[in-house]
């Protein structure tokens, strides 16, 4: 029983780890796509780099505020 306990709590640990690491890379990530958007990259060709399709790249920039070119 205490190794399954063991196991578990490895495992949770594992989780939080990894979720921060992805909520910072989704940072980034926007980060990197407002700032290719200001600098007048169009949205299709943004999508394209990052590997994302054109409404995701809409939403994320909407999300941040971003919807249009400031």
């Amino acid at each position: 029983m205490a190794s399954e306990e063991n196991g578990l709590e490895t495992a949770a640990v594992a989780l939080r780890e990894a979720q921060t690491a992805v909520h910072a890379a989704r940072r980034k990530l926007t980060a990197a796509v407002v700032s290719a958007y200001r600098a007048g990259e169009p949205v299709a060709r943004i999508a394209e780099r990052a590997g994302m399709n054109v409404m995701e790249v809409r939403n994320l920039l909407a999300a941040t505020g971003t919807s249009r070119r400031r």
